[in-house]
């Protein structure tokens, strides 16, 4: 027992005790932690990839009790949703990882299955509190823009600017009602991707044994743009519900080309031997501007066509991200 405690339950602990920080930043930071909260998965994961799949699975264990513990003296009441849906999502993405699986599975996974578990709590919350699904997640998110502008409101703004900021979070809401479905699986998506990209790199930098394909050739299937051509036509000629479903689809599938134009840049990035400083530069503009992000995710559609990364003539460097 003595031999198995370092090997597996320390790291364990140090990996549910990150998650369980990192989750609650915002509750120090609201700005920046709202944005820090998200790497919530990533001790977990890296517990996975760095000491395997037991070591994943006690620190989710840890993270668990300690979730309950923290819930009875701290937890705000939407908070304890959130982190279930992390919990769930390091757990479905650690899975994926030690069994091998391909990268796009084990992103994929691991967003479906954090989304399946939020409309699972929020089927549950909805008989608890004897309200309908949607009017409990409407009532959560204005709960949420209550929290946002009573935070403005502490920072002594002129009357003015709090009426346009004001005026600004209804409009946000209501599209956001509208997009609901699709916003939570574009940012499944993308916090499945970015916590599984630095799980990986730093795994390896910890001298972890490297699984999975370079992450600069990924591809979307090819049948799925299918997807994106059904979104666009409901959005050009339908109205009402129609037009909102196609607005979802396009903003899914513009994630997916999203990832398949950055694998394309990061791809040539690293075959010219682009310096790290550059790179960085690259992901740093990507991150800040959206009409980076909506070239990339063009360029991804494109790639699909052209194979810009002449994927059956060239193999890739030896980088991963």
């Amino acid at each position: 027992m003595s031999r198995a405690l370092p090997g597996e339950w320390l790291p364990a602990a140090a990996a549910a005790a990150g998650a369980i920080v990192l989750f609650t930043v915002p509750w120090i930071l609201p700005l920046a932690g709202s944005v820090i909260t998200f790497a919530s998965p990533l001790p977990l994961l890296l517990a996975y990839g760095v000491r395997g799949k037991g070591a994943g699975r006690k620190g989710l264990i840890l993270a668990a009790a300690a979730a309950l513990l923290l819930a009875q003296v701290a937890a705000p009441p939407g908070g304890g949703y959130y982190l279930i849906y992390f919990l769930v999502m390091a757990g479905a993405l650690g899975e994926m990882w030690s069994l091998g699986l391909p990268n796009r599975w084990a992103v994929g996974t691991a967003a479906g299955t954090a989304m399946a578990a939020s409309v699972l709590v929020l089927l549950v919350g909805s008989i608890v509190y004897e309200v309908g699904p949607w009017q409990l997640w409407k009532a959560q998110w204005q709960s949420e823009m209550a929290m946002v502008m009573e935070m403005y409101r502490s920072m002594d703004l002129e009357p003015d600017t709090l009426r346009q900021l004001e005026q600004g979070l209804a409009m946000a809401g209501r599209i956001i009602l509208r997009m609901a479905p699709g916003i939570l699986a574009a940012v499944s998506l993308v916090v499945a991707w970015l916590n599984f990209l630095a799980a990986r790199r730093i795994s390896r930098r910890l001298g972890a044994r490297e699984t999975g394909s370079p992450m600069n050739l990924y591809r979307t299937p090819e049948r799925l743009v299918w997807l994106l051509i059904a979104g666009g036509g409901l959005m050009a000629l339908g109205s009402g519900w129609l037009f909102w479903l196609g607005a979802n689809l396009v903003l899914v599938m513009g994630v997916l080309y999203f990832f398949q134009g950055l694998a394309v840049v990061d791809f040539w990035l690293r075959r010219k031997n682009a310096p790290s400083l550059l790179r960085a530069a690259v992901y740093l503009m990507v991150a800040l501007e959206i009409y980076v992000a909506a070239i990339l995710a063009v360029t991804g559609l494109f790639d699909m066509w052209l194979n810009l990364r002449r994927l059956e003539q060239a193999k890739p460097s030896g980088s991963e991200e």
